[in-house]
């Protein structure tokens, strides 16, 4: 049955409490960012290795990200569907994200390989068991089209806070520039209290957003009862899903962007300790200025998306974030953009990062919120509701051609010959200057084809009203 299917707006305070479950997702994010360059220039582990290590750990997460999605649609619980995954999740992270920032000492380049994929793939397994049913409930709480856009851009906002806050235990508590230390990123005394740092802000994020929403797991939706698991009636449910035409829209633009996210990922503290020559104050007032741009971005995406389309309104807002994010790099490589060891360097890349993170949190509100309008298209042809499966149209594309694109960073810095546990200089410059000139038009040419791909979406506001009429919400 579906209990309490209101059209109504959802309060501010839910949408809070709801968002504040993204600030776990805006700390872990961050700290999981540093793991390349973690394990290849601070622990000294080949970059080749700790790449394909990566990859492995990505390629299973895309799988087991549909099975848990898939899973938690079906769940009957006096929780509900998402909130016994949620908290289960919770409840061991801890252990997992210790185990993966305290690695042996002393360990041999191959011993380590196995290490990564192991504590990788806990780690993001148990993640995904938070994350999946966490994205899931926006589709459920906020059934309205433009009102679940802004409860996106709360989710948006907190996960910027999270990456702020995180930001700022990184670079500016634990691996800040000191006299034994000038390069604060290369310490490797400082990723370990870090971890727990981050931790604490996980959990403590995602308990306020599971309990700050418990009120409501009455009214949301329940599957019916089955008397036997039934596996022709599973399929069809998946089947269902994955047929739908903007389902495969969504789809094949995340394979796109995932190669482009993860090279881009793999090379983002590489570009700004060895191009940028930056120093920990730096990338901590780059971090922090992330904070204002999320807000910003949050707050255009429902005006932009209810002036225009949604689609329209994305893919804007995504070709400028484009031109504004690998622009700097561009420039540096042409040598026009030679700042380095300039105070107006930072007033450079703060500027076009403002512009581009702008655009960008911007033009993901309004795709997350595409996303999810799928999810009663879906229920209108095939009579059930799949929210967290259809959440894994952003996630299981992205993390399935990322597995592959984790390699990319290393072996393209293992082609130029870049060291590992490397120093800014004259050296590490002239490689990195060799690696950026291969970096630079495949993450481009990646990034535009993702968002021209979305040009095929065909669901508006119309669509999504009829739809709602015919489920009688």
């Amino acid at each position: 049955m579906e209990a309490g299917t209101s059209h109504r707006v959802l309060p501010k305070r839910i949408k809070a409490f709801y968002g504040a479950g993204a600030i776990a997702n805006g700390a872990y994010g961050t700290l999981g960012g540093l793991a390349m360059f973690f394990y290849n220039q601070v622990v000294g582990v080949p970059a080749a290795t700790v790449a394909a290590a990566i990859s492995i750990v990505v390629l299973a997460d895309a799988f087991w990200d549909v099975m848990i999605g898939h899973t938690s649609d079906q769940v009957r619980s006096k929780l509900g569907r998402r909130h016994p995954f949620i908290l289960a999740a919770l409840l061991v992270l801890p252990v997992a994200i210790y185990l993966r920032w305290h690695p042996p000492v002393g360990w041999a380049p191959e011993q380590m390989f196995y290490y990564i994929v192991g504590t990788g793939l806990l780690l993001n397994l148990i993640w995904s068991f938070y994350e999946i049913p966490a994205a899931a409930l926006a589709a459920e709480l906020a059934p309205d089209y433009d009102d679940r856009t802004v409860l996106l851009s709360w989710r948006w906002v907190l996960s910027a806070l999270g990456t702020a806050t995180a930001t700022t235990l990184i670079y500016g508590v634990y691996l800040r520039s000191t006299p034994q230390h000038p390069v604060g990123q290369l310490n490797a005394d400082g990723y370990g209290p870090l971890s727990l740092a981050i931790t604490g802000v996980a959990v403590t994020a995602g308990l306020v957003m599971a309990l700050g929403t418990w009120r409501r797991i009455a009214s949301l939706y329940q599957p019916e009862a089955r008397t036997a698991f039934d596996l022709g009636s599973q399929f069809r449910n998946f089947t269902g899903v994955v047929k739908n035409r903007n389902f495969l829209v969504a789809m094949a633009s995340g394979i796109v962007s995932g190669l482009s996210s993860g090279i881009a990922g793999g090379f983002d503290l590489y570009f700004k300790t060895f191009l940028w020559e930056l120093k920990p104050q730096d990338l901590l007032f780059l971090g922090l200025l992330g904070l204002p741009f999320q807000f910003f971005g949050a707050a255009v995406a429902p005006f932009l998306a209810k002036r225009w389309t949604k689609r329209r309104a994305m893919m804007t807002l995504f070709f400028v974030s484009i031109v504004f994010a690998q622009g700097p790099i561009l420039l540096k490589l042409l040598g026009i953009l030679d700042l380095n060891g300039s105070p107006m360097l930072l007033w450079v890349l703060g500027g076009t990062m403002l512009v581009s993170g702008v655009a960008s949190i911007g033009g993901y509100v309004i795709m997350s919120s595409m996303v999810i309008d799928i999810v009663e298209d879906v229920q209108v042809k095939t009579g059930h509701r799949s929210e967290a499966l259809i959440a894994t149209a952003d996630t299981f594309p992205q993390k399935l051609v990322a597995s592959a694109s984790a390699l990319i960073p290393g072996l393209i810095l293992t082609y130029v010959a870049f060291p590992k546990q490397a120093k800014p200089g004259p050296e590490a410059m002239a490689l990195i200057t060799q690696a950026g000139w291969i970096y630079l038009p495949i993450v481009t040419l990646f990034s535009a084809g993702s968002v021209a791909i979305l040009a095929l979406y065909r669901l508006e506001k119309s669509d999504h009203e009829r739809n709602l009429a015919a489920l009688g919400r």
